[in-house]
């Protein structure tokens, strides 16, 4: 039995499959190339072919030999576009992050153009096999068919041209790097102009909420807002999803909560379980915080002593800055309007500002506090994030938190007099933002 869950885990795998949009095309192609066959002989299209008799193939075997060639040499383009995809996504787990593959493997442009390949290949193939005897001597030749096919062809030679442009800009660290950014930026901006259409003064106190366990383990990645907040409009319900996006959950892990005691209703928890998803792969799409996720994994893989990049990992910090920057603008408990009249039913668990300076900034500064000029630029980031959190006393709390485990990692690694100096010109120029917080981050530097 297939359950709402079940349903969303299939389709996001058939969807994120590099086979899901050539397979349309081919099917479309053939549904075209049947109704071509079914009307090639038809009176109107005789006409028709008479009047443009001049571009119709006119014999049997030029019509043989037109189609032969078209099916072999799309062929061949195929095999070697396939065999570029694959180069793609193996430098593009070996130089950047594994987890930047489902969105390289998704890019529809890149599908559609071998989906089209497919579908001429199949279309020229059934016009091959349809040149056949009317009777009387004569021979049924799909010259309409062939006209087409040959059309296919040369539109094929340019979506190959565009293709090898865009599968080479697909690996450029840059062009990575920056459709990440967008993406994320703009999934963050959704959500704050959501929030600000429809503001919520107050959100309800959850500690005094029920519990509900998880039926299954396995990463939290989504759930059916729409259906959930039905059957908890339908059920008087409000449900807070206590967990973010992205957590690992075992079975029996209380990772929701409800404002009222399910537990002896079992068919309504399983029907409003049934709502969540799980799956591994990580979406720009799903959540905003994979994209700051992905964005700092290629940041370490930059440093790496087999890549060596500093540049794309300050480029990388950079971007992270302003997203956190952007990330102020939304609340810590998100919510879904749907289904509700007054008050949200469903409230969800936003990945905090604290979180998220940990999760993205932990690893580079691991990998990197022995590398004076990345770490130089880590301050410059925390500075320009500090500047814009100015009326946020949490947010300025977290950062400074944070930079003084940042302080205390570079104080042990880095030694070089000229590194320290420069070091402690941006501790100054935090100072003038942060004041005496600012002056205790100098002192701890220099002991």
């Amino acid at each position: 039995m297939f359950t709402p869950r079940k349903l969303a885990e299939n389709y996001r795998e058939l969807v994120s499959s590099i086979g899901f949009y050539p397979s349309l095309l081919a099917i479309t192609f053939f549904i075209f190339a049947l109704i071509t066959t079914a009307i090639e002989y038809a009176a109107p299209i005789r006409d028709f072919k008479a009047f443009i008799g001049i571009v119709l193939v006119d014999s049997e075997e030029n019509a043989r030999t037109i189609l032969s060639t078209l099916v072999g040499s799309i062929i061949s383009l195929t095999v070697f576009s396939f065999s570029m995809v694959m180069i793609v996504l193996n430098n593009a787990s070996a130089g950047l992050s594994p987890r930047v593959l489902p969105g390289l493997i998704t890019r529809k442009s890149h599908q559609l153009v071998l989906g089209f390949y497919l579908g001429s290949i199949i279309y020229a193939i059934i016009m091959l096999i349809n040149i056949r005897g009317m009777g009387n001597g004569e021979t049924g030749i799909p010259a309409l068919g062939v006209l087409f096919s040959l059309l296919f062809g040369l539109l094929s030679l340019g979506f190959f041209v565009f293709f090898i442009h865009s599968i080479s800009r697909a690996i450029q660290v840059d062009n990575v790097l920056n459709d990440l950014f967008k993406n994320t930026k703009n999934e963050m901006r959704h959500i704050v102009t959501k929030q600000q259409e429809q503001p919520i003064e107050q959100f309800p106190d959850f500690s005094g909420w029920y519990h509900l366990p998880s039926t299954e383990e396995g990463y939290f990645k989504g759930v059916h807002s729409d259906k959930l907040c039905q059957l908890c409009e339908q059920h008087e319900l409000k449900i807070y999803i206590a967990v973010k996006q992205g957590f690992f959950t075992v079975k029996g892990y209380p990772f929701l909560k409800c404002d009222k005691d399910l537990s002896a209703q079992e068919a309504l928890r399983n029907a409003l379980l049934s709502c969540f998803i799980f799956y591994v792969e990580e979406y720009i799409s799903d959540h905003y915080r994979y994209g700051l996720t992905q964005i700092s994994e290629i940041a370490v893989k930059a440093m790496s002593p087999g890549i060596n990049d500093p540049g794309t990992a300050v480029k990388a910090i950079d971007m992270l800055s302003i997203l956190l920057i952007q990330r102020l603008d939304i609340y810590d408990v998100n919510y879904s309007l749907k289904h509700a009249k007054h008050e949200p039913l469903l409230y969800i668990h936003e990945a905090s500002f604290d979180e998220l300076l940990h999760d993205n900034f932990t690893p580079i500064r691991n990998y990197a506090k022995s590398d004076g000029y990345v770490m130089v630029n880590v301050l410059e980031a925390f500075k320009n994030i500090l500047f814009r959190s100015s009326g946020n006393r949490q947010a300025t709390e977290s950062l400074f938190k944070y930079l003084e485990a940042i302080v205390d990692d570079v104080r042990g690694t880095i030694t070089n007099p000229f590194d320290r100096q420069r070091i402690v010109e941006m501790v100054e120029a935090i100072k003038k933002i942060g004041g005496a917080r600012g002056e205790a981050l100098i002192i701890q530097f220099k002991q």
